[in-house]
């Protein structure tokens, strides 16, 4: 059976425990968990150590059965000190998490490669593969990007992580998908996008909606049947679909309860 996870960032007012018991109540078998922040101002949660939430976040998963599927979000700089990476990585190994997300901030591509084969390997002991997120306002701005930094960096643990909104943001279609090397594709990030045809190109609003206000598979104008046909089968898929003006009014379960009937009915239409 296909793994669905819930992204933490479909509901990301929870704090981790409460992330696993929606998810677990939504349906899904697996999370996505941000251990490490994004974007500037993001919280925290404290679950880098042996810490009290990080405790209560193995009870929940004991107590649920859910799992984490993968965690972010590590990015990849100029200024960046791989090593300083280690906490996160810890945790992420306590948690169960088998791959991790990764952005790339810097033109220099070759930079990248490097810092994402370092970081690979400080991976290593704790059985994590480093998943390269495209998107079009950073260094690594479409799929043939992330293919060429990963195949560059030369490591078992690097792949290559498709989100769906980023392949059309991108420019990108599912023939491009297809015609990925499936090896370099651990899972993928599903969601629909609205607004006018063609897609936006101003970096800013690329950013707001991908951060904000994404949409439920069905509920945008995204060739998703298309995209997620042309993935190995079986791949896992994880739900990544923030939608802030929807919470103002349906809690996280019912957002997670809507989300995970949208990806079972896309998943029933290519069937």
């Amino acid at each position: 059976m296909r793994i669905v996870s819930l992204d933490h960032l479909t509901v990301f007012e929870l704090a981790p425990p409460e992330l696993l018991s929606t998810a677990s109540l939504a349906g899904f078998t697996h999370v996505g968990m941000r251990l490490n922040p994004a974007a500037p101002g993001e919280l925290r949660h404290p679950m880098l150590g042996d810490t009290p939430m990080r405790r209560e976040t193995l009870g929940r998963m004991q107590a649920t059965g859910t799992r984490v599927l993968d965690i972010g979000v590590l990015r990849l700089g100029k200024e960046t000190k791989v090593a300083d990476f280690e906490p996160v990585l810890e945790s992420a190994a306590r948690l169960g998490a088998s791959h991790a997300v990764v952005n790339g901030d810097d033109p220099d591509q070759g930079l990248l490669a490097d810092l994402l084969a370092r970081l690979c390997e400080l991976g290593r002991p704790y059985g994590l593969k480093m998943n390269l997120e495209f998107t079009p306002w950073t260094g690594v701005a479409t799929l043939a990007d992330a293919i060429r930094v990963v195949q560059a960096a030369g490591r078992l643990e690097a792949r290559v992580l498709i989100d769906t909104i980023h392949v059309d943001r991108s420019g990108g279609t599912a023939d491009d998908i297809a015609a990925t090397p499936p090896a370099l594709v651990a899972y993928a990030q599903v969601c629909d996008a609205h607004g006018p045809r063609p897609q936006p190109r101003d970096f800013d609003a690329m950013i707001f909606q991908a951060r904000n206000e994404r949409g439920f598979p069905g509920e945008g104008n995204l060739d998703l049947r298309a995209m997620i046909r042309a993935l190995p089968p079986d791949l896992p898929l994880s739900l990544e679909a923030p939608t802030k003006k929807l919470a103002q009014t349906l809690p996280a379960l019912e957002r997670a309860r809507r989300g995970r009937a949208a990806v079972a009915a896309l998943l029933a239409a290519i069937a």
